[in-house]
């Protein structure tokens, strides 16, 4: 059997660095900016310098979701290959695995670009500020550019350069939030590579993995025998599983064949 966790973290990790590289590079350009005065030039060379780093993260994240998730949506594959009892049984990579992949990719980039567009904003406000508040002192007369720096700088340590709240009210920043999209999106890959070949096999019921330190709304769950497309009587559905919890941001559950479904193959 697929040592999953080591599977899905050594693809996770290439990404991690990645954005913890670029976090940092983004932090030091807004720190000098905040040291260096009120030079509006001295803005946008940092502007120019920030939009590199943004772009060569989407280059990376692209180059990623393109790389990772077939990958491990094919190791998921494998996997399930590898839990019949018929060593003939095998099928191809058909176009539902294809799109499948695809709409993973896509799901996972999507959530990438939109935390670049978050920090694309949040940068261009603080940078437009400062303009601001030295346009301000030149034409007034007021030294204020170095107590709004010092004022920016303050609330930057306190929710961190590349710090913002998602819809859910959620507090991240930009390397923390691409950890979990990651680390989601690697799980997800596995299992939807896992479920979709052994669905195309026709199996239907499936049992979830227990692992130590699992979550309050995963407990319940573990070990449960789950139904793939509900069209076996008696038993939850993953769905319903899904809806109640199971498979959440961080979950670590795997799923395999059922004895039943075992059973019944001995016999086929």
């Amino acid at each position: 059997m697929a040592d999953v966790a080591k599977l899905t973290e050594d693809q996770a990790s290439r990404l991690i660095k990645l954005y913890e590289s670029g976090d940092r590079k983004i932090q030091a350009e807004i720190n000098r900016v905040l040291l260096a005065g009120g030079d509006p030039a001295y803005y946008r060379a940092v502007q120019r310098n920030i939009k590199a780093a943004r772009n060569t993260l989407l280059v990376g994240g692209r180059e990623w979701c393109d790389d990772a998730i077939p990958f491990l949506y094919r190791q998921g594959i494998v996997y399930a290959d590898g839990m019949s009892f018929s060593t003939g049984l095998s099928a191809g990579f058909g176009s539902i695995h294809q799109q499948a992949v695809s709409v993973l990719a896509e799901a996972t980039y999507s959530r990438l670009v939109g935390v670049d567009l978050t920090i694309g904003r949040q940068v261009d406000d603080l940078l437009r500020a400062l303009q601001l508040e030295y346009t301000q002192s030149t034409v007034l007369g007021i030294d204020s550019v170095d107590t709004a720096a010092r004022r920016m700088k303050k609330d930057l340590a306190a929710r961190g350069v590349t710090g913002f709240i998602d819809r859910a009210g959620r507090q991240w920043n930009m390397a923390s939030y691409a950890k979990m999209s990651v680390h989601h999106a690697t799980m997800q890959s596995f299992r939807s590579g896992t479920v979709n070949r052994l669905l195309e096999h026709g199996y239907d019921l499936l049992v979830v993995s227990r692992h130590s330190e699992a979550c309050p709304k995963c407990i319940p769950w573990e070990g449960a025998t789950l139904s793939i497309t509900g069209e076996t009587p008696g038993y939850p559905t993953l769905a319903e599983a899904r809806a109640a919890g199971l498979e959440h941001v961080g979950c670590r559950h795997t799923l395999t064949l059922s004895p039943q479904e075992r059973e019944k193959e001995k016999w086929d």
